[in-house]
């Protein structure tokens, strides 16, 4: 069993050098004081230098209590463990109202388990969610003065190409979750991020906001030539070369 380590002690292996070739045998476990969840760009650098097996969210990212701010980072953080490679274990609650953010979020690594209020209190697995039968439901990749977006969550493949420079600043914002009034702080900004939330590139949490694709840095082979459910590299779903 790995041991489990805390994001202080994480900052400290990383500010004592490179891992280089030791196992990545730890635990980051995160929470459940949420007010200590690092920025998904810290969190990147730092497993970069020491990697570790899982990161483990302790507590359910909890749609009904949670402040908008806190949902936002953790999402952040969980697409971009994602992104990096990194395993991550997680949870999530929500109220029955609040049913539809699990088809917003089901192409991120599905939670450990999922607990829907006020129907006998419980924590159920999750029976569908997407990312466990596909990979590569959504996904964006950067090019010089563009972003490209690809989402297979639904059926048919659709690409959306973001070429505006505000639409672009807005998306790049949300990746590690930010506060809406930092993205709608004059009108060409509050268009731009309402017509990505209205595409189901944003989600909005309350007072605060968080970009949802993951930013698909390589493509696994492994997964190519093992995964099913992927098209093959010469075809009309497979990642453009950016």
């Amino acid at each position: 069993m790995s041991a489990a380590i805390d994001i202080g002690e994480l900052r400290a292996r990383s500010a004592g050098g490179p891992a280089g070739g030791r196992p990545a045998s730890a635990t980051l476990t995160l929470g459940p004081d949420w007010s200590g969840l690092p920025a998904v760009t810290e969190l990147a650098a730092l497993l970069s230098r020491v990697p570790v097996s899982e990161v483990r969210l302790t507590a359910p990212v909890d749609f009904s209590t949670l402040p908008g701010h806190v949902i936002s980072r953790a999402v952040a953080l969980i697409r971009e463990c994602s992104s990096i490679g990194a395993r991550v274990t997680w949870s999530l609650a929500l109220s029955p109202e609040r049913l539809d953010v699990v088809r917003q979020l089901d192409h991120l690594p599905a939670p450990a388990g999922i607990a829907v209020h006020g129907r006998g209190g419980g924590a159920g697995r999750v029976r569908e969610w997407r990312s466990s039968a596909a990979f590569g439901l959504f996904y964006f990749r950067r090019g010089p003065g563009f972003l490209s977006v690809l989402d297979r969550r639904s059926g048919p493949t659709d690409r959306t190409v973001l070429v505006d420079r505000t639409a672009i600043e807005v998306f790049s914002r949300g990746l590690a979750g930010c506060a809406w009034d930092e993205v709608t702080q004059d009108s060409a900004h509050a268009a731009a991020v309402r017509e990505l939330v209205d595409r189901g590139l944003v989600l909005r949490v309350g007072d605060h906001c968080v970009t949802l694709p993951i930013h698909m840095r390589s493509w696994p082979i492994g997964t190519v030539l093992l995964g099913g459910t992927l098209a093959s590299a010469g075809s009309k779903d497979a990642p453009e070369r950016l």
